[in-house]
């Protein structure tokens, strides 16, 4: 399916202004850059230094390690943490060669789930969980860059400096309605005090498919569909001679030139997407500043292509898969004073993406056509030069990419950020306030400019071909040839407005350390492509903790939040968390200890929300059109309106309960760090439709009534060692998350081994198979198959409930889909003399995968067939009965082995080798001698080799059907100078 975008519903612009505010940004960017440069700025840089054994250790595979963790636009030391949170750095997120962010985040990062979707250009998000599903509903976590709600698919990678997820409820709890999922935080660079530094990246990439469909060709196709139509009980197609020109065909002999029309051997796939292309990304960035201001301005430009063989010459426009993408930061620190300081951010970002024909499923429509056109329904051009089709295969996919016309679809987007501090020493010490504001605009547009095309049938009804008197072929002609039409939408313009302000307290007296925050905090979302009110929420949230001698901490948190989705009187929620943790490093016993260098006990427990309701104002009773009547003797029609959904008197948030045990410890002379931690979930409130008898005649809306337990742990390891010039690093993540439905308004099971409550959220139900019947006595000696008529070579199923029927009672529960339960990651790093290599292993395992459609089934929605239907049941080859891999074929007599059962379901256990790069950084007197500061080159590979358990399809992309644009194996080079 196509992707809907993600982003938080936090985007808006107006597309008039969209230029000026982009030239007022560069305006500014340059502005800043030529004042800034004046600046003193002869004090070197000083450089980014790994942090002393007593703050909380980081397991990573590479980057930089910040001394504090960024949470609700307040700094809080890692030291006097207690709650549960993972860091990833920039050098990670800058150098690993896929586009889209998210998909970076795989197997670094301990407590997250990261599946990618599909592999489009502009499209290639993934799904994401923290510490695996919790809710019927959203179960993704909330994106924040720099403090507010944005997405950060598309960041630049060189602007990242961290992403950081917080996942328990000490974490979370002060983002109120929207911590239950977990946070994800990424934070931006910043300028440091020193002289101008600039850097300029460039990366190029090859892209090809992590996967390639294996089509037969016209001669297994159409010997294969005789035997379905024999087993069917019906005549052959395809003749002796035909299977002869096709056998020929696909050695590329014909007799004639008529047959090279008449019996094409075509792989659509294979035709017409490139085994590889490329992509390229670059940036610049310009940093420096002296005490009294700092500045961080960077550009970017992304280009990726895509896979499709378009013509070229048949357009003046592309309709290939392209992605492009502008970016633009600036974020400056200015000192005003001893006690008061200020920062303005400003990004804006312009994407561009193109697609073959409407906007909608295009990759859909054209992938399907690959899979689903058989490779002899007929040629790409007739003799005479116009498209090949026939009236049941109107998609000629060489049409569907050149002739469709094209769509174009734009984003543009902005995001600024004022920030105040005022520090209050004067009135005690430690004590200040501050103040921000935020305004983010999303404008994008979709431009579809299509038409449609026809196609011509050499062959008439009964198979022939005909001519007309002059000689020429008579063909069949299907569908028109249109002009070009042009229509414009807007999906998504939205504005949103963030203003918080908070009181903060910092201070040590002796051995005690207090630190503390109160904010308050307003977020409205105006959308101005709908008929809705602007989405606004209102609350506040704070922070105490308390620590003793270094070594005894204590924290609580609240978040209080409200939103006008709820009742009157019951707007407002109060989401408390409170969280202890030992540093027993810190006592006299491991104090100095060379064994033991740090370690943390921590524990917490608190209340976290979620908002995601699954409508817009439950509570309000709304009626619809439906229908009509008429009236008097002229019988006027009226329309006629019905009462929806009734109206909710107890709409509510879901309210998410967490609790966590956790450890951080490095020991073995700080070669040696790891964390781990264990925690349970359980939400109430969830909003779900209960099973209830329809005697009232009305819609039921979703009751609060959904409950979910989840629990797991996650953990990772780091391992360093020196051997003189060589450093070896290890390092490893993982992530168990299982999930259980204690209620979901479920009605009763006939039986109790049916009954969904008690099973995780995404249970598969199906039947157990047993194997293929091998002849007909065997079908007779066992229970009756409710589902069709049943024949040697069809699926055997188990009779659960010993009734000597198989129907849908003896669906049993067969395991969960969609997401894994473990996911891990393993890495391995070198440093020797300038060289440096990584290599990152990542895999998942708990979870099933239900093979259909287009990518198991043959002859699929009157489709093609693929290398593992030659291994099925053979009714006339008695060699094929004992050792068939795929049932008997039919073209009709489906709805027995088609059902959702164990024979079509594969463990979705992989590891996948995920990335690798090997680099190397010329020596420093080498590089002044180029007047160069830092010179590195590098070359790396994403996705590069998989084990799974099937090769029909990426696993990770969680598509039973696989009718999609394929994940992609990256190849990439780059270069990073510094001056």
């Amino acid at each position: 399916m196509k992707r809907t975008r993600t982003k938080i519903p936090h985007h808006s612009a107006q597309a008039g202004r969209y230029l000026l505010y982009l030239k007022s940004a560069a305006g500014m960017f340059c502005c800043l850059c030529l004042s800034l440069a004046g600046t003193n700025a002869a004090a070197a840089r000083t450089p980014y230094q790994a942090q002393p054994a007593d703050s909380v250790p980081e397991v990573r595979v590479t980057g930089i390690k910040k001394d504090y963790i960024q949470v609700f636009n307040n700094r809080q030391p890692r030291h006097d943490a207690s709650g549960a949170f993972s860091t990833m750095y920039g050098p990670v997120v800058e150098n690993t060669p896929v586009i889209n962010n998210l998909n970076k985040m795989q197997g670094l990062l301990p407590g997250v789930f990261i599946m990618q979707n599909n592999g489009e250009p502009g499209d290639e998000s993934a799904g994401v969980l923290m510490r695996g599903k919790r809710t019927f509903r959203s179960n993704t976590p909330v994106i924040l860059v720099d403090g507010y709600e944005r997405s950060m698919e598309f960041l630049d990678p060189n602007e990242i400096e961290s992403i950081t997820v917080l996942k328990d409820a000490a974490a979370t709890a002060q983002y109120g309605l929207r911590g239950g999922n977990g946070i994800i935080l990424v934070t931006t660079k910043r300028g440091e005090e020193g002289r101008i530094r600039i850097t300029f990246n460039a990366r190029t990439g090859v892209k090809s498919p992590t996967t390639t469909p294996k089509l037969l060709n016209s001669y297994h196709y159409a010997t294969l569909y005789n035997e379905a139509l024999t087993n069917d009980g019906s005549a052959p197609k395809y003749s002796d001679e035909d299977l002869d020109k096709y056998e020929k065909a696909s050695r590329g002999i014909y007799e004639n030139d008529l047959d090279r029309y008449l019996y094409p051997d075509i792989n659509w796939y294979d035709q017409y997407v490139n085994k590889s292309t490329w992509q390229q990304r670059y940036s610049v960035n310009i940093e420096g500043g002296n005490k009294a201001a700092r500045y961080f301005v960077s550009a970017g430009y992304t280009r990726n292509s895509g896979l499709y063989k378009v013509d070229e010459n048949a357009n003046t426009y592309n309709t290939n898969a392209d992605f492009s993408m502008i970016t633009l930061r600036s974020n400056v620190d200015i000192q005003v004073n001893k006690r008061f300081s200020m920062t303005l951010d400003i990004a804006g970002r312009q994407e561009q993406q193109t697609m073959p024909g409407s906007r909608t499923d295009a990759a859909l429509r054209v992938f399907r056509a690959f899979y689903k056109t058989p490779p002899n329904a007929f040629p790409v051009f007739t003799p005479d030069g116009n498209l090949g089709g026939t009236k049941d295969f109107t998609g000629n996919p060489y049409g569907l990419l050149n002739n469709q016309g094209y769509s174009l679809y734009y984003v543009r987007s902005m995001f600024a950020t004022f920030r105040a501090k005022h520090d209050l020493d004067f009135i005690t010490k430690g004590l200040a306030i501050k103040a921000n504001v935020a305004f983010d605009s999303w404008y994008d547009m979709v431009t579809n400019r299509s038409k449609s095309f026809k196609v011509y049938d050499l062959r008439q009804a009964n198979g022939e071909v005909e001519y007309k008197p002059d000689g020429s072929i008579r063909y069949v002609e299907t569908g028109s040839n249109t002009q070009m039409s042009s229509g414009v939408e807007y999906p998504s313009t939205q504005r949103i407005f963030n203003t918080d302000a908070s009181l903060n307290y910092d201070r040590e007296f002796g051995r005690h350390a207090v630190s503390a925050y109160v904010a308050m905090a307003q977020r409205i979302i105006s959308s101005e492509n709908n008929g809705n009110i602007p989405r606004a929420y209102l609350g506040a949230n704070g922070k105490a903790t308390y620590v003793y001698n270094k070594r005894y901490i204590a924290e609580f948190n609240f978040g209080y939040q409200g939103s006008e989705q709820f009742l009157p009187g019951n707007k407002f929620g109060f989401f408390p968390a409170a969280s202890v943790a030992w540093v027993a490093s810190e006592e006299n016993f491991l104090k100095d200890n060379k064994w033991v260098n740090f370690l943390k006990l921590r524990a917490s427990h608190g209340l976290t929300g979620n908002d995601d309701i699954g409508g817009y104002f439950l509570w309000y009773q709304k009626y619809a059109s439906s229908g009509g009547v008429n009236f008097g003797y002229t019988s006027l029609g009226y329309t006629g309106w019905n009462e929806s959904a009734f109206a909710l008197n107890n709409v509510t948030w879901e309210k998410v309960k967490k609790t966590n045990v956790g450890i951080d410890a490095t020991v073995l002379n700080n070669k040696l760090s790891f964390s781990f931690d264990w925690f349970y979930e359980k939400n109430t409130d969830i909003m779900i439709q209960p099973a209830l008898p329809n005697i009232m005649g009305i819609r039921f809306p979703d009751f609060p009534i959904g409950v979910i337990e989840n629990k797991g742990f996650d953990a990772a390891l780091a391992y360093t060692q020196k051997f003189g010039k060589l450093e070896l690093t290890l390092n490893g993540t993982v992530t168990r998350a299982e999930n259980k439905v204690l209620n979901r308004g479920e009605e009763k099971q006939r039986f109790e081994y049916q009954a969904r409550t008690g099973k995780p959220l995404d249970a598969i139900y199906g039947l157990e198979a047993l194997g293929l019947f091998q002849d007909q006595d065997e079908i007779d000696a066992s229970p009756r198959q409710s589902f069709g008529v049943v024949k040697p070579g069809d699926i055997r199923y188990k009779d659960q409930n010993g009734d000597d029927v198989i129907d849908a009672y003896d669906e049993v529960y067969l395991g969960q889909s969609n997401f894994p339960s473990l996911q891990y990651g393993a890495g391995l790093g070198l440093r020797y003399s300038g060289f440096d290599f990584n290599v990152l292993f990542t895999g998942q395992s708990g979870t099933k995968q239900h093979m259909n459609g287009e990518a198991m089934y043959e002859f699929h929605d009157n489709g093609t067939v693929r290398e593992h239907h030659l291994g099925r049941y053979n009714p006339d080859d008695p060699g094929s009965w004992a050792n068939a891999t795929y049932p008997r074929l039919s073209l009709s007599n489906k709805a027995n082995n088609q059902r959702t059962s164990t024979y079509w379901l594969k463990d979705a256990a992989m590891v996948r080798l995920k990335t690798m790069e090997l680099g190397y950084t010329l020596p420093e007197n080498l590089s002044k001698r180029i007047r160069m500061e830092k010179v590195r080159v590098y070359v790396n590979g994403y996705n590069l080799f998989t084990w799974s358990s099937s090769d029909l399809m990426d696993l990770e992309a969680r598509s039973s059907h696989y009718v999609l644009y394929p994940i992609q194996r990256i190849l990439n080079a780059g270069l990073s100078v510094t001056f």
